[in-house]
């Protein structure tokens, strides 16, 4: 048996699979992502609560939210596009004790359909982020 696991190990390191993020993750790249898009910096729940609270891009706010999203493999850095793979697996783990998987999936899928409506990619991966927050499930 462990001579199959090890092979496909290095089939799945070798070929990219989603690796998903941590808390501390998050935070790492929140700290990278205030620093690049020099905006005023503190906790990352803080951050995010302050994000929400905004309604303009002045600052770079949502810029940040893009980068944060961007670093972890959630939101393609070319195109905007969001990994509709990633972040279902994101999800699933960041939420692992939730009764119900289906829900998280199905408000997953619905948040990843919202930002459809928006121009722009930091308010593109903003909105996306609020409706997450929005719903009684954590991104990370």
């Amino acid at each position: 048996m462990r001579t199959l696991l090890v092979p496909i190990t290095l089939f799945v390191a070798a070929h990219g699979a989603y690796v998903v993020r941590t808390f501390a993750d998050a935070t790492r790249y929140r700290d990278e992502c205030v620093q690049l898009h020099a905006v005023r910096g503190s906790s990352l729940i803080d951050y995010m609560r302050q994000v929400a609270l905004h309604t303009d891009d002045v600052d770079g706010r949502w810029c940040v939210v893009r980068c944060i999203l961007q670093q972890a493999g959630l939101l393609e850095a070319d195109t905007g596009d969001l990994h509709e793979p990633n972040v279902h697996a994101q999800m699933q783990h960041s939420n692992a004790i939730v009764e119900d998987p289906d829900d998280v999936r199905s408000e997953t899928h619905r948040c990843l359909r919202e930002p459809d409506a928006t121009d722009g990619g930091c308010r593109r991966a903003y909105t996306f982020f609020a409706c997450i927050q929005s719903t009684e499930y954590d991104l990370f």
